[in-house]
């Protein structure tokens, strides 16, 4: 076990963060691998051990108290304190669990695993970097933009934006996007998208976490709700460039450019 020279408390740039059920954190480190603490402690211990050398971290993701890396060097599970590889070697950007199957999006499409066998299941020809899997449609960030697929069509509708979507959600119906540039994209139930800026605002990313929907934005984290037809974005913590959210009951943990983890009580 190592203790990291890198605690919540100093600035670092800190991408993704992600609460385990036994009241751990655990969060990656831009370049700097993985570390892992009690939520209510302070020091940070590293988990880098079975991770390739410059492994960097695109997401973390928890399913049954099990910890998933997506990373440029592809998937990998953590298993008492240890990587090792789902067999998925492509870079990874997402990763998903629906029942037994498995799915990730990827620098060569949208791949499925059932056991430990890896399939392509869509577009090899584009970067997926985050995907909705809904009764009727899959849907497709990619560095294009957004490709629908209808199930029971199985036609396609391709949305191509001159940046990439890098983040996904649904809300109240809605498909909600943000690009790489820092805008919302957001659906009008008409087919069609609405891109905004929201002011000064980038955002990186939006998370669903149970019903609700946060934003996280170079101007704070917001939550996401719907006034009418309208989108709007409530502020919750301004003054921080929050990257990534999770939370349990009581407190909202936020994974920051450069004040490291911070933690919330909720509303």
């Amino acid at each position: 076990m190592t203790i990291s020279t890198n605690p919540g408390e100093l600035a670092f740039h800190f991408s993704s963060i992600k609460l385990l059920s036994s009241n751990g954190l655990v969060a990656a480190p831009l370049g700097q691998g993985i570390v892992h603490k009690q939520a209510m402690a302070d020091e940070w211990t590293e988990i880098n051990e079975g991770l390739p050398d410059r492994t960097h971290i695109n997401r973390l993701q928890v399913y049954d108290d099990q910890l998933y890396a997506c990373s440029n060097k592809g998937l990998f599970l953590c298993t008492d304190e240890t990587w090792s590889s789902t067999e998925l070697a492509i870079g990874c950007f997402q990763y998903k669990e629906f029942g037994e199957v498995g799915l990730a999006g990827t620098s060569c499409g949208l791949w499925f695993t059932e056991d430990s066998e890896w399939h392509l299941m869509m577009r090899s020809d584009v970067i997926v970097y985050d995907f909705l899997y809904l009764p009727q449609y899959v849907v497709l960030g990619t560095n294009e933009g957004l490709s629908i697929l209808d199930r029971l069509t199985s036609t396609w509708m391709n949305f191509k934006y001159a940046s990439a979507v890098t983040s996904l959600a649904i809300h109240h119906g809605r498909i909600i996007g943000v690009t790489e540039h820092g805008d919302l994209l957001v659906g009008n139930k008409r087919g069609q998208f609405e891109r905004y800026r929201m002011g000064n605002s980038f955002l990186f990313s939006v998370v669903v976490l149970n019903d609700e929907i946060f934003a996280c934005s170079d101007r704070g984290l917001y939550r996401v709700s719907h006034i009418g037809n309208r989108t709007s974005l409530m502020a919750l913590k301004l003054g921080h460039q929050v990257t990534d959210v999770d939370a349990d009951d009581r407190y909202l943990y936020l994974a920051t450019l450069f004040e490291g983890i911070q933690r919330i009580e909720r509303h």
